[in-house]
C-alpha cells in the first residue's frame, strides 16, 4: 500500500519561455528536499530532468522531466517542461497531468510568449497557477516594474507572497507573508490577499463582511480554493543557483496548493462533446491519463499516467480507451529524472511510469468501468514539413517503424504519406523541432534521412453550377459497354466535401449501377481540371440517365461518371485552392515595421497586435507557400530574438496570376514523371 494519501500528494508544473530558469529551479527544490548532494548546471549537462543527449547539446530542455520529492510531509511530482515554441507539445502534455503550474518569469527579460501559452493552456485545463520572478539576482532588474507588468498582462489577482530584500546584486532573500508576525508591509499585502481568497467562498465571504475578518485556519483553508478558481494568483520572488527564496517556494507550495482531490478537469461522456466536471475519489472508479510517452530502443515503450482517480496496482488489468479493450499493467514506476523505482500502487493523485503497454498512447484514458473519458490534450497543429527518403537503401520498413514511435512521444510530430503529392513528409512545429527528431532518429536508432521541401498541398474547387450528360458506348466484339448519366454539379459550401446525390426516378438507372457512377465521380475528383489537384467541396447530382439491358454493367458506369464529371466540371469555373495559415509572430517591438513590411510582401494580412512585456505580437493570416520557410527569415530580422507559431487555418482560393504558374509547374511536373515512367518501362 501507498504510504501517503491522495491529500498528501501535490501535482506541479513548471512552465515558462526558454531561460526562465525552470529547471535550475527544479535543481533548488531537488537538493533542498535531500533528492540531490548539489546542484546540476545546465551548461555542463548535468541536471536531472535534461538528460536526453540532444537536451545537453542543445543546451534546453526538450522534453517533460518527471520528478518526485518530499518536502514538508507532502509528496511532490514536479513536471519541468520545455520553455521553447517548437515543444510546446511537450509542455501541453506535461501540464495535463498537473493540478497546478509555476509559471516562470525571468526577471530580466520579463512576459515572453511561452509565458502566455502556459497560461493560456493552464487556463483551459483548469489549473491553479502561481508566478515565480527568477533571477531576481540579476543586473539591472527593477522588480517592481516586473510585478506591475504582470499584473497588467496576467490582471489583478496577481498578489505578492514574499517581499524581496534588495534586487539585482543586492537580491539578499525574501519575507513571506504567511510567515508569522508580518511586518506592516506583509501585514497590508496579507490583507489583500485574504480579501481575494475568500472571493472563493461564499460562506467566508458573508462571515467577512459581517466580522471583518476570518480564523488563520479559515484563511488557510479557501487558499487552495482560490488559487484554483483564479481569484488568487500568488507571485513569488527567487534566485534559484544561491538558493534564494526556494524555500519560502517551497513551503507555500504544500501548503496554499490543491490536492489531486479538488482537480477541476473535466470529462467528456462516450467520446461526445458533453462534459461533466471530475469527481476525484481514493475509493472512487479507477480514470487516469496518459500523459507522456518515451520509447526506449533498448528499454521499450514508457508511459506516465496521472491517477486522477480510485487506485491502480501493478499485475492487474484496466481497460485502455483507444482500443476500449483491457491491458495487463505488469509495471509500475516512480520516475526522478532518468532513475526508476517499482512500486505496487498509484492512488488518486500518482503520477507513474507503466512499462510495455504497447497499446496505451498519449491522451488515452485508462479505466475499469464506465463511460467517461478525459479529451485529449489542446496540441497545436504541427506545419512545418520536410519530404524524407531513407539515406541507406534497405531501410524504408524500418524508417517508418521508427518515425512512427517519434510520433506516439509527441503528437506535434507527424509522418505521413501524402495522398496528393505522393510524398513521405514530416511535419513539426519548426525546422528547430524537426532536426531534433531527425536528431532523435539517428541517435536511437542509427537511421539518417534525406530531405528537402514538401510539396505544397494545393487542393481545387468549382465557383458555379454547371450540368450536362456523357454516354459511354463500347462495341468490339463480344459484350459491349454502356452507360449514360446526366450530372448536375454545383460547388458546396467550403468544408463541406464531396457530397453525392441520387435523384433518379423512375428507375431510368437501376439501383445496383447508381454506386458505380459515385465511385467514377470520386475517382475523377483525384485530379482536378486546373492542376491535377485533388477536387473538394462539390455537389454532384445523378438525375436522369440511361441503360442497355445486355451492355450495362458496373464498368461502364464507373467510366460514365468519371468522364462526364471530367467534361462537365470544365463548365463549372474551377479554381486552385491553397492552404492559408495563422501566425503569431513575438519579437522587440523595434522590428515591428520589418516584420510587418515582409508578412505583407508574402501576400500576408495583420488580424491582430498585442504586447507582451517589452515583446510585439503579430498576429497574421499568409500562404503557406509563402511562409513555409518563415523561420530564417525571422531570424535574420531580428537577430535571433524573434519567435513564431504556426497553424493551418483554412483554404482559400489563389490569385489568377499566381494560380497560373502553380499549374504550369504542376503540368511540367506531371510530364517528366510521365517521360520517366515510360524511359523506365523501356529499359
Amino acid at each position: 500500500m501507498a504510504k501517503y494519501k491522495s491529500s498528501d500528494i501535490r501535482n506541479i508544473a513548471l512552465a515558462g519561455h526558454s531561460g526562465s530558469g525552470k529547471t535550475i529551479l527544479a535543481e533548488a527544490m531537488l537538493l533542498k528536499a535531500g533528492q540531490i548532494s548539489r546542484l546540476g548546471s545546465i551548461s555542463d549537462g548535468t541536471t536531472v530532468s535534461d538528460y536526453e543527449k540532444e537536451e545537453k547539446e542543445y543546451r534546453y530542455s526538450l522534453n517533460a522531466s518527471v520528478l518526485h520529492l518530499t518536502h514538508a510531509g507532502r509528496e511532490i511530482n514536479l513536471v519541468d517542461t520545455p520553455g521553447q515554441m517548437d515543444f510546446q507539445g511537450a509542455m501541453i502534455g506535461g501540464l495535463t497531468g498537473v493540478d497546478s503550474v509555476v509559471i516562470c518569469v525571468n526577471a530580466q527579460r520579463g512576459i515572453e510568449l511561452m509565458t502566455r501559452k502556459a497560461w493560456d493552456v493552464a487556463n483551459r485545463l483548469g489549473l491553479g497557477k502561481i508566478i515565480a520572478i527568477t533571477r531576481s539576482d540579476a543586473e539591472n532588474v527593477n522588480l517592481p516594474e516586473v510585478f506591475a507588468n504582470i499584473q497588467k498582462v496576467f490582471g489583478s489577482k496577481c498578489a505578492l507572497f514574499t517581499i524581496p530584500q534588495g534586487e539585482g546584486a543586492g537580491f539578499q532573500g525574501v519575507t513571506s507573508i504567511l510567515a508569522g508576525n508580518p511586518g506592516p508591509e506583509a501585514a497590508g499585502l496579507l490583507a489583500r490577499v485574504k480579501e481575494s481568497a475568500i472571493e472563493a467562498d461564499d460562506t467566508l465571504m458573508e462571515k467577512y463582511l459581517e466580522n471583518g475578518d476570518v480564523s488563520p485556519e479559515e484563511f488557510q483553508n479557501v487558499l487552495p480554493k482560490a488559487i484554483l478558481a483564479g481569484t488568487v494568483i500568488p507571485v513569488f520572488h527567487l534566485a534559484a543557483e544561491k538558493n534564494l527564496g526556494v524555500s519560502e517556494l517551497m513551503d507555500a507550495l504544500v501548503a496554499i496548493t490543491p490536492s489531486p482531490l479538488a482537480s477541476r478537469r473535466l470529462l467528456v461522456i462516450n467520446d461526445s462533446s458533453d462534459t461533466v466536471p471530475l469527481e476525484a475519489k481514493e475509493d472512487g472508479p479507477l480514470l487516469a491519463q496518459a500523459f507522456k510517452v518515451v520509447s526506449d530502443p533498448h528499454v521499450g515503450k514508457l508511459c506516465f499516467l496521472r491517477v486522477f482517480s480510485g487506485k491502480l496496482e501493478s499485475k492487474t488489468q484496466a481497460n485502455v480507451s483507444g482500443t476500449g479493450r483491457p491491458e495487463k499493467f505488469a509495471q509500475l514506476v516512480r520516475v526522478n529524472g532518468e532513475k526508476r523505482e517499482d512500486i505496487a500502487e498509484a492512488v488518486t493523485g500518482d503520477i507513474v511510469g507503466v512499462a510495455k503497454v504497447d497499446n496505451l498512447h498519449l491522451g488515452d484514458t485508462v479505466y475499469h468501468s464506465g463511460d467517461l473519458r478525459f479529451p485529449p490534450p489542446p496540441f497545436p497543429t504541427p506545419m512545418t514539413g520536410l519530404a524524407i527518403s531513407p539515406r541507406n537503401r534497405g531501410d524504408e520498413q524500418k524508417m517508418g517503424a521508427n518515425l512512427h514511435r517519434l510520433c506516439e512521444e509527441d503528437p506535434t510530430f507527424q509522418f505521413a504519406r501524402s495522398e496528393q503529392t505522393g510524398e513521405q513528409v514530416i511535419r513539426g512545429l519548426s525546422q528547430v523541432h524537426l532536426d531534433v527528431m531527425l536528431s532523435r532518429l539517428k541517435t536511437r536508432y542509427g537511421m539518417e534521412l534525406d530531405t528537402k521541401p514538401p510539396k505544397i498541398p494545393y487542393l481545387e474547387t468549382i465557383t458555379r453550377e454547371s450540368e450536362g450528360s456523357y454516354r459511354h458506348k463500347k462495341q468490339s466484339g463480344g459484350a459491349g459497354q454502356f452507360g449514360e448519366v446526366h450530372l448536375r454539379i454545383k460547388p458546396n459550401e467550403r468544408g463541406g466535401g464531396f457530397q453525392f446525390v441520387n435523384a433518379i426516378v423512375g428507375g431510368v438507372i437501376s439501383g445496383p449501377f447508381i454506386p458505380s457512377v459515385e465511385k467514377g465521380v470520386k475517382k475523377a475528383l483525384e485530379k482536378g481540371p486546373v492542376a491535377g489537384f485533388p477536387l473538394v467541396d462539390v455537389v454532384v447530382e445523378l438525375f436522369f440517365g440511361k441503360e442497355h439491358p445486355v451492355d450495362s454493367k458496373d464498368i461502364a458506369f464507373q467510366i460514365a461518371g468519371e468522364m462526364g464529371f471530367r467534361e462537365i466540371v470544365a463548365g463549372c469555373k474551377p479554381v486552385l485552392l491553397e492552404p492559408i495559415v495563422n501566425l503569431e509572430i513575438v519579437f522587440p517591438a523595434q522590428y515591428f515595421g520589418d516584420i510587418s513590411g515582409d508578412i505583407s510582401s508574402r501576400r500576408g494580412r495583420p488580424t491582430g497586435t498585442d504586447q507582451l512585456g517589452d515583446m510585439q505580437v503579430l498576429k497574421a493570416q499568409a500562404p503557406l507557400a509563402e511562409v513555409a520557410d518563415y523561420g530564417s527569415t525571422l531570424k535574420a530580422i531580428t537577430q535571433g530574438e524573434g519567435s513564431y507559431g504556426i497553424e493551418l487555418s483554412h483554404y482559400e482560393a489563389v490569385p489568377a496570376n499566381i494560380a497560373q504558374q502553380v499549374a504550369q509547374k504542376a503540368r511540367s511536373m506531371q510530364e517528366e514523371k510521365g517521360t520517366s515512367s515510360k524511359t523506365s518501362a523501356r529499359s
